[in-house]
């Protein structure tokens, strides 16, 4: 019965653990279609354009590893974890996941020679 107890409060006390890991953050996801020295707009997956600001603090990673600003392109897909600034009215980057640059649009395939 012990056993069972201490195993139940260990498993919350985990998930609260991890709920409370990223604060308040709010989750952005999308594709870059502007970056600017302290700013990036990207496209969310309502089609929306989401302005984020970048701080000093920003962190960057790209498969798991730390990456920078400069590696953020327009055409990259993103994850933000953002806190929505009171006093700006727009979102604050806390990190950025850089992911694969979108595919570029398939090239229209040749029509072929009409047969006789």
């Amino acid at each position: 019965m012990f056993k069972k107890i201490l195993v139940s409060a260990l498993t919350t006390l985990f998930f609260v653990g991890m709920l409370l890991a990223h604060g308040n953050a709010t989750h952005l996801m999308g594709t870059v279609t502007a970056v600017d020295k302290d700013t990036v707009t990207i496209q969310d997956k309502d089609g929306k354009p989401v302005k984020v600001m970048l701080e000093k603090g920003t962190k960057y990673f790209k498969s798991k590893k730390p990456a920078t600003a400069a590696d953020m392109k327009v055409g990259t897909r993103v994850m933000i974890d953002a806190e929505m600034d009171q006093k700006m009215k727009m979102y604050s980057a806390e990190e950025i996941n850089l992911g694969v640059t979108e595919a570029a649009a398939p090239a229209a395939k040749p029509s072929a020679a009409p047969k006789k």
